[in-house]
């Protein structure tokens, strides 16, 4: 995921419209992709381990693995407490909130709780997404008392200090316009506008204003209205028993009390109807960036896991086609990948690539092909068991720590997917025929209704007209 920006935000970026990370790296040029490492179907089957859950009296429910493999603790909850929730006009409030939570209370200066962290060895973190703020803790099993701790004195008694705020903010406007010549940040702006300008959705970044109009009433009202626990889906892995997890959590969080926060309501959006090509000029710029996108499916959908298999060989991977044609075989472009953003209140499909000024006419003419032969074509049997075993390996990588396997539950309990849904995902995966591609690829990938962000020079903007009708957008 390409980052440009150096915000504390940034993290929260997470949920943004993403500009795909352009594969680059190795050539594998004269490689020969022979494919062919043993999978024993042994190794596939999967069992995860279950989990424990309880609800605490302030009502989260908490999901307990427990695992004594490392003697380390981890935590994580989620608040409503997304960007989503902003004040309408004034995007920022959620990230600002999350920021400064951890910069002081009513007993500790910022510099006291980041030396105790420190000291402890320990991670207490704030990260704010569109639809929710993530809390996080981790540390060794002998100091997570400690840590714990500290996030109930963050989590209960911020003070949100004037001067905390005031630095933050001249950081984020100085942040914010070293980013604006950077083409992922404009890329970025442009295709979460044009995918869901119509909502808060649209949001990626607070702008200048926003930043100098935000005050400390509106962060302390934030905070006071979505930093309560509301039936929120909390997590603990690791070196802890069920018993002393609820005890742990009860005894530094028992206090804390509110809610209930009914959830954002917005719709699905499907997918533009016409094509239509954007172009932000960078004056002598020698490169092109490129974003191709539209709407796809969201999480829960039956067609995520055949988009999966889809997804992996058209442009997931540096095995993938569009990887190996247009960098490898025509050398069109630096790198390219493709992505399915799946999420609650986002649903999206993107390719991203770069290029030299003057190939933006031929890599976007052989894009667009390898599209059509996606969508046209079913996939040769040896293309798709390839790509599927890529998959359900990695799946089986993934789940290593116990950590990993907390948010496989965590994914499922917030859908409410079967509770035997991570131990058949390898079945699923293995399952997806050419003819399931085929069926997802012609209702997912873009041809005729495709949209095309570009940041380039402004000679390519009779190029992109003749790939669909054009709108220059107006950069600071």
């Amino acid at each position: 995921m390409t980052k440009v920006l150096v915000f504390s935000l940034a993290a929260a970026s997470l949920a943004w419209t993403q500009v795909p990370p352009v594969q680059t790296g190795q050539s594998l040029a004269g490689v020969v992709r022979l494919n062919r490492a043993p999978i024993s179907n042994e190794v596939l089957k999967v069992k995860l381990p279950r989990p424990v859950e309880r609800k605490l009296p302030n009502g989260i429910r908490l999901v307990i693995l427990e695992s004594h493999r490392a003697p380390t603790i981890s935590f994580r909850m989620a608040l409503p407490a997304g960007s989503l929730r902003d004040p309408k006009g004034m995007p920022g409030v959620a990230d600002a909130t999350a920021a400064l939570i951890r910069l002081g209370t009513k007993t500790r200066a910022a510099r006291d709780i980041a030396d105790s962290l420190a000291d402890l060895g320990a991670q207490v973190s704030f990260i704010a997404t569109q639809n929710e703020t993530a809390v996080l803790v981790s540390a060794l099993t002998e100091n997570f008392d400690a840590a714990l701790a500290i996030l109930g004195d963050v989590l209960l008694n911020p003070t949100f200090p004037q001067d905390e705020l005031d630095r933050w903010k001249s950081r984020q406007i100085a942040s914010l316009d070293a980013a604006k010549s950077q083409p992922p940040f404009l890329a970025n702006d442009i295709l979460s506008k044009a995918l869901y300008g119509a909502d808060a959705r649209q949001y990626t970044h607070p702008s200048a204003d926003a930043l100098n109009q935000m005050t400390r009433d509106m962060i302390l009202e934030h905070y006071k209205k979505y930093y309560v626990p509301s039936g929120n889906l909390a997590g603990i892995a690791g070196d802890i028993t069920p018993e002393d997890a609820v005890a742990k959590l009860n005894k530094v969080l028992g206090a804390w009390k509110g809610g209930p926060v009914a959830p954002v309501a917005l719709p699905d959006l499907p997918p533009i109807a016409e094509k239509k090509a954007y172009l932000a000029v960078r004056p002598t710029s020698t490169q092109s960036l490129i974003v191709l996108a539209n709407h796809a499916i969201e999480r829960a959908s039956p067609d995520y896991i055949p988009c999966q298999v889809l997804n992996r060989i058209l442009g997931g991977g540096p095995s993938s086609r569009l990887f190996r044609v247009l960098r490898e075989e025509k050398g069109y472009t630096y790198g390219i990948s493709s992505n399915f953003t799946a999420q609650r209140n986002q649903n999206q499909f993107t390719v991203g690539t770069q290029m030299r000024t003057d190939m933006t006419e031929p890599a976007l003419t052989e894009i667009l092909t390898q599209f059509a032969a996606i969508r046209d074509r079913q996939v040769p049997a040896e293309e798709l068991a390839d790509a599927k075993s890529a998959i359900a390996a990695s799946f089986v990588l993934g789940l290593e720590s116990s950590s990993a396997v907390l948010g496989r539950w965590l994914e499922q309990r917030e859908y409410g997917f079967p509770e035997d849904y991570w131990d058949t995902y390898v079945q699923k995966i293995m399952a997806v025929t050419a003819e399931d591609v085929q069926r997802v690829a012609k209702k997912y990938v873009p041809l005729e209704n495709v949209q095309i962000v570009a940041v380039g020079d402004a000679t390519i903007a009779d190029i992109l007209k003749k790939f669909g009708p054009l709108e220059m957008v107006k950069v600071d």
